[in-house]
């Protein structure tokens, strides 16, 4: 799998690296002053009083670009992810933490147990919003057909968006519904059907 956010990056790596980036510039900063507290001299007055605010003012202006990403990424409502055909992208019985969007490609619907498509699925529709409704681990296991971009959300944001939109809840639950009927028909015993 190969993960992807809308700013092309690993936002918490690139928070991360500035974080290091800005204790470093106000370390040096500090340095700066501790040796012209110890030598006070023409070179150590020059470094002090010229560079040392520099190097903190820097260092804050690193500081408000890492809460601005901060802020960003705590606000964001999808994460995009791509995967290569072939790939999982979740397995039948893991724990439930977000719904999926199908922005381009295909996935099918496996039942592991059986081996059977259950379904094919591709842009516009969505899956994994049974397990994050029921609170229950994840009934098929999804795999790429061709090479796929998804928009994820997180279960506490699918849900809010359940519930401040009932629109949209009526709709996913439409669908989690007739998927339910299609997964109960074929289970159903064919001899039945003649009595």
């Amino acid at each position: 799998m190969s993960f992807r956010v809308d700013d092309r990056q690993n936002p918490s790596r690139t928070i991360r690296v500035l974080s290091i980036f800005s204790l470093c510039l106000t370390l040096v900063a500090m340095l700066t002053g501790l040796l012209f507290v110890l030598r006070t001299t023409g070179g150590t007055l020059f470094l002090f009083s010229f560079l040392a605010p520099i190097f903190v003012l820097a260092a804050i202006s690193v500081f408000v670009v890492i809460q601005i990403l901060e802020f960003r990424q705590r606000h964001k409502l999808f994460v995009i992810e791509s995967y290569n055909a072939g790939e999982t992208v979740f397995r039948q019985g893991d724990p439930a933490e977000s719904a999926y969007f199908i922005r381009s490609g295909e996935v099918e619907v496996v039942d592991e147990p059986t081996g059977s498509v259950i379904r094919k699925l591709g842009p516009g529709d969505y899956f994994g919003e049974i397990a994050l409704i029921a609170d229950a681990p994840r009934s098929a296991t999804i795999r790429a057909i061709s090479a796929l971009e998804l928009a994820v959300l997180g279960k506490r944001n699918f849900l809010n968006m359940m519930r401040l939109m009932p629109t949209t809840e009526k709709a996913i639950l439409q669908t989690v519904q007739e998927r339910a009927t299609h997964a109960v028909a074929p289970a159903r015993d064919p001899s039945s059907a003649n009595r």
